[in-house]
């Protein structure tokens, strides 16, 4: 990863100048919604619901506990679409800058 960001190909600038074609949009919903806070909520929604289901200890949940339960997984898939999208936001810029770079001194 590290080596990435000091020795770009010609290939991956191919591949990042065919990621700005698509936009800033399309790079967020694709990579921070989809692929990041996805990712994300996977994770720390399974997290969730398991301890919750340790929680429980084998009895079966009333109504309000699985309301609760919602509740707090629709908090967590709005922290993981947030961090999706501020981690998008982070890597269009540096990846822009990079791109600039390597374009003016190649």
């Amino acid at each position: 990863m590290i080596k990435k960001l000091f020795d770009w190909t010609p290939r991956d600038i191919a591949y990042w100048e065919k990621i700005q074609e698509k936009g800033l949009g399309k790079f967020i919903l694709m990579y921070g919604v989809v692929v990041t806070g996805g990712l994300l909520f996977i994770i720390f929604g399974l997290v969730t619901l398991f301890g919750w289901f340790k929680q429980l200890g084998g009895a079966s949940a009333t109504r309000d506990q699985s309301i609760f339960l919602l509740g707090l997984l629709g908090f967590v898939a709005l922290v993981c679409l947030v961090a999706g999208v501020i981690n998008s936001l982070i890597t269009w810029v540096v990846e822009q800058r990079l791109y600039r770079k390597y374009k003016a001194h190649g």
